[in-house]
């Protein structure tokens, strides 16, 4: 996916909102802000917007110090949606089709953004989406695709989110599915990391692993060699949320999308309205089904 002229002040957004929680003296924050302003007049709008969205971040840290100024809001994240696991759990097993279930589940849980929210109120905005409307929503090639699957990546995006995430991975796991969970290499935004796991109640046979990079996504030139392979051997790619989708809407493979569409740009390249809920595979804007 391009970068967009709407992307460049939603990555000043949360970029600010990094400084801010961080307690960032207004000074040193401005200094910040505007050097960051600068980089972003310079992008190419060719790349991915979270190509600049990491270049931003890498010289706010340098100017502010180093750190995860979201830590605390993501494990606040992690310990709401932990509480309604239960609930969630009892939906998707209630539903009569648990998979797809465990799929709208996740998908709404996209929702919990700090990167493009400056606010979450966790449980509140999870049920919203939860209401959200599907928009493309594939389903039936998703089920028949995991089918010939052994060994599925799950991409994962943002804490909180990773709770639900879960409970999907469970259901792979009920399906005698090999799953390795991706995250980042280092703290960006609200995503989740190593250290973002602990506590959450990942099945102990999940296989984790990073992307090599503290980039908001995943956009696989700037990934480590090892998870480029990893992404290459996969029989099928789960991923998550809309900075995976900015990095792999044109790669080749068998890759299904999974988030809500939260802002116009997204929504665009996508094909669906904006808060819809996404699940997309392989087959359209420049993507096919056959080896990354």
């Amino acid at each position: 996916m391009r970068t967009y002229p709407e992307c460049i002040p939603c990555i000043l957004q949360a970029t600010l909102n990094a400084g801010r929680l961080a307690g960032a003296e207004e000074g040193k924050l401005w200094e910040a802000m505007t050097a960051a302003a600068a980089l972003a007049a310079r992008a190419d709008p060719k790349e991915p917007p979270i190509a600049l969205g990491a270049a931003v971040a890498a010289l706010v840290r340098e100017r502010l110090g180093k750190g995860d100024p979201f830590l605390p809001a993501k494990r606040e994240g992690n310990t709401r949606v932990l509480a309604v696991y239960p609930h969630l759990k009892a939906r998707v097993r209630a539903a009569p089709n648990p998979l797809e279930e465990a799929l709208h589940i996740a998908a709404a849980a996209n929702a919990l953004d700090l990167g493009v929210y400056r606010e979450i109120d966790f449980l509140n905005m999870l049920d919203q989406a939860l209401a959200s409307p599907r928009g493309r929503w594939d389903f039936p090639r998703f089920q028949a695709m995991l089918e010939g699957a052994h060994t599925v990546l799950y991409l994962a995006d943002n804490a909180g989110e990773i709770v639900a995430d879960r409970i999907l991975i469970e259901e792979l796991l009920e399906r005698g599915k090999h799953v390795v969970l991706a995250v980042r290499a280092g703290p960006i935004l609200n995503d989740v990391t190593l250290a973002d796991l602990q506590g959450v109640g990942l099945p102990p046979e999940v296989e984790v692993v990073t992307t090599g990079s503290d980039l908001p996504g995943v956009f696989l030139p700037l990934c480590s060699p090892e998870f480029r392979a990893c992404f290459r051997d996969a029989d099928l790619v789960v991923s998550k949320g809309m900075g995976n989708f900015e990095g792999l809407a044109h790669e080749r493979g068998p890759i299904f999308f999974l988030f809500q569409a939260k802002c116009g740009p997204v929504a665009k390249e996508a094909g669906v309205r904006l808060k819809e809920l996404v699940l997309r595979g392989p087959g359209s804007h420049g993507e096919g089904s056959g080896p990354a």
